[in-house]
């Protein structure tokens, strides 16, 4: 999922609490302070030195910078190696490497240290970019060493925030990537204090290595150094489908075998005429939508990689919640453009399946369509080529890929020229959501929601006309070129913020 992770080095790579305890207890024994209990010094592990002796011992400048050159004085020498890498650590960098992913190390220690600790554990040619501060004080804010970080790794590029993960132990860490515009992946068996990185917004929390390269990768550690085919990848992203298809046959199949052995001439009676028979039809695919979406919500919850902080997940649904109603508005007025469109094109008249497949929906009560159209249909397909189809590939893709190919499989299932070319589009705006709110809530909300608009215009003799009128095919045009501005907007904003 991460191509490029930058990750802190103390309390993240290695425990330093030896090393850098001691020492800190070394440069307060010469300024006349005693502590000696350095589980009170752990505080000390991860942000800038300088601040911490100001803020936990109340020094000012010329004190906390004697304090950091007495600091230094013994920790070049002794505490340098009073240090310990994480068991597995160097495992688990080897694994990452055999997927690909581009590894760095970003930290507030200075970069003379940072160099000589991975050279010492024998990890520094995992990493292709080390990043430090300076020993005069110069790039001691974690996001001037994350900022530099990022100019090594893709000097006058631009950044691919989304495809860049920060990894720390601490606060610091989670708002230097956010200031950037990062994600950071917060791991809890560091040395920050219980729910600080939840508070400050880490996108994920783990406390164990292998979590974490599923968080990075997608995949269990254990099949790291298994390659992985194009075909195995095209059979495991495309295999939702076939058993979306295979399950939807064995429940239709079941309830038409159980209607004729239970309802004999009463079930044969209704299915006889046309009307009825599609009437029976759309229950069936209701019923059969339902099911579907029970079975395929337990294999999207077991694979997805869920944010572990409450916090996270609250933030997301409030970022929706704030953005919904130029969502809804967008994706709206894009189906109806798209709807105008098509009829404008005469393809709806031209395509018999499509007029069959339209005379299938539209023969239930507008009640019943809305309740399997607006609600059972969009929750099945989200999770099926939202959740799982899109969020397969997007473990092997970037976004950029992964949208537009998996809005072709999308479009591609509808079966008929017309629903192929709306469901492409919907699809790329379903998926464009998926990603930008990190929820399935985003897609499955604007899926049922567009479906409930067209099928209550298409179904109300009054609105039906708009299908056909020039003047709202220009409305719909300027509605979604609007929207469309106004998330290019919000984006470059956040990214300037």
């Amino acid at each position: 999922m991460y191509h490029y992770v930058l990750f802190d080095l103390d309390g993240t790579l290695t425990d330093p609490k030896e090393g850098i305890c001691k020492s800190v207890q070394y440069a307060l024994c010469a300024q006349g302070i005693e502590e000696p209990d350095l589980n009170k010094l752990e505080p000390f592990i991860g942000p800038p030195l300088k601040k911490s002796f100001q803020e936990f011992y109340g020094m000012d400048e010329a004190a906390a910078n004697t304090a950091v050159a007495k600091y230094r004085e013994r920790f070049e020498k002794t505490g340098l190696y009073e240090n310990e890498i994480y068991p597995g650590m160097k495992e688990f960098l080897v694994s990452l490497r055999k997927k690909g992913v581009h590894l760095a190390v970003a930290s507030s220690k200075p970069q003379e240290f940072v160099e000589r600790i991975l050279k010492h554990f024998e990890i520094r040619q995992y990493f292709q970019v080390v990043t430090g501060s300076e020993k005069d004080g110069r790039r001691s804010e974690k996001k001037e060493v994350i900022e530099e970080t990022l100019l090594r790794l893709f000097h006058e590029k631009k950044v691919p925030a989304g495809d860049v993960l920060m990894v720390g132990d601490r606060k610091f860490d989670v708002e230097g990537a956010r200031d950037l515009g990062l994600k950071c992946a917060g791991v809890s068996y560091g040395y920050g204090a219980e729910g600080e990185l939840e508070e400050a917004g880490a996108a994920y929390v783990t406390d164990n290595l292998g979590e974490l390269f599923y968080i990075i990768t997608g995949e269990k550690m254990t099949d790291a150094g298994t390659k992985i085919s194009g075909w195995q990848k095209s059979v495991r992203i495309l295999s939702p489908i076939v058993y979306d298809l295979a399950l939807s046959f064995l429940i239709l199949f079941f309830f038409q075998a159980a209607g004729r052995i239970f309802l004999g001439n009463i079930f044969r009676q209704y299915s006889t005429p046309a009307a009825d028979s599609r009437r029976i039809a759309v229950y069936l695919d209701g019923i059969s939508a339902l099911i579907c979406a029970a079975v395929f919500a337990k294999m999207y919850n077991r694979e997805k990689v869920r944010p572990i902080s409450h916090v996270v997940k609250r933030r997301n649904d409030e970022r929706l919640l704030r953005n919904l109603a130029p969502l809804i508005g967008f994706s709206v007025s894009a189906a109806l453009f798209l709807n105008i469109l098509i009829a404008r094109l005469g393809l709806t008249g031209a395509s018999g399946a499509y007029r069959e497949a339209a005379d299938m929906q539209y023969s239930v009560p507008v009640i019943l369509g809305l309740i399997n159209y607006g609600i059972l249909q969009p929750l099945e397909e989200e999770l099926v080529f939202r959740g799982l189809v899109y969020g397969r590939m997007r473990k092997y893709f970037p976004a950029g890929l992964s949208i537009p190919f998996s809005s072709l499989v999308f479009g591609a299932c509808h079966g008929n020229i017309v629903q192929m070319m709306y469901g492409f589009f919907m699809g790329c705006i379903l998926a464009w959501a998926f990603e930008k709110y990190k929820t399935l809530k985003a897609p499955l909300v604007l899926h049922g929601g567009v479906n409930a608009v067209i099928y209550l215009i298409s179904t109300t003799e009054t609105l039906s006309p708009i299908f056909s009128d020039r003047r709202s095919m220009a409305v719909t045009a300027v509605l979604t070129a609007a929207f469309c501005s106004f998330f290019v907007r919000e984006s470059v904003w956040k990214m300037k913020k």
